[in-house]
């Protein structure tokens, strides 16, 4: 039983790689999202399988590229930030420190030793496995009104009138919209920015520094503890994500590690 399991499961792999060809295999270019590695698509419509392992499988491997690209962008930064021990005398690697430090929200009017390690906190990677999991959670695997109207994968907030969708059961007096984006890397990369910059999400970066500090891999299980403030519904929401990562996990055709 288990091996027709398997068999089916990788049937299924194959059939949606070889449909996602063109956006797994495009010419290399720049970092920049309008330039991707990997093309910006629409959201496959998720409602149309019928078969609940046929859609998961579908659900994480459309995204799976997008993570790792996102991941991969992160990498590249951090890499330079570890490979610096003082401020850059060279004018373009000064300007590119300074760009990364503003994009993540960190002031750089302080000692350089210190500089370092607030960035080094913020910009890293989050775990592939922990992305599916809120992914799939907070868009119903791909189904929801968000997910579908405005690719909108993580139940992210907006606050100017116009920017997004207003959810039908918004409190009166509320003016948060869900925000839209153009396209579900969008979404992704908000998603990351948001982890790796807001004040809610501190004990997740403290969680994944550790995790460094003890040279262990980035495990999507401990840092899920970092993600209380995600929701109200706190502890049970938690929960509910490691309990999806222990059941899902397997449907998750590539599981490469955050380096």
């Amino acid at each position: 039983m288990f091996v027709k399991l398997v068999s089916k499961i990788l049937f299924i792999a194959i059939v949606v790689l070889a449909a996602m060809y063109p956006v797994l295999n495009p010419p290399k270019s720049s970092n920049k999202e309008t330039h991707s590695v990997v093309k910006n698509t629409a959201l496959p419509d998720f409602t149309t399988y019928t078969d609940v392992k046929q859609k998961k499988v579908a659900f994480f491997t459309y995204l799976t590229p997008y993570v790792e690209q996102i991941n991969a962008e992160i990498a590249v930064k951090r890499d330079f930030i570890k490979g610096i021990n003082k401020l850059p005398e060279n004018s373009n690697e000064l300007k590119k420190l300074m760009k990364i430090a503003d994009s993540y929200d960190v002031d750089t009017g302080i000692e350089f030793t210190e500089l370092k390690r607030r960035l080094l906190l913020k910009v890293d990677g989050l775990p592939l496995v922990l992305v599916l999991m809120q992914a799939a959670n907070e868009s119903a695997w791909g189904t929801s009104r968000f997910a579908l109207e405005a690719n909108n994968l993580f139940g992210q907030w907006c606050f100017k009138k116009g920017c997004g969708l207003i959810p039908s059961g918004r409190p009166a007096g509320k003016t948060y919209e869900v925000r839209k984006f153009k396209y579900p890397i969008s979404s992704i990369r908000s998603y990351f920015h948001n982890l790796n910059t807001g004040n809610a999400y501190k004990k997740l970066r403290t969680l994944r520094a550790q995790l460094r500090k003890d040279n262990k891999e980035l495990d999507a299980t401990i840092i899920a503890d970092g993600l209380i403030s995600y929701s109200t519904r706190r502890e049970e929401y938690i929960a509910e994500l490691k309990h999806m990562i222990r059941i899902n996990k397997k449907y998750i055709i590539n599981q490469p590690t955050v380096k």
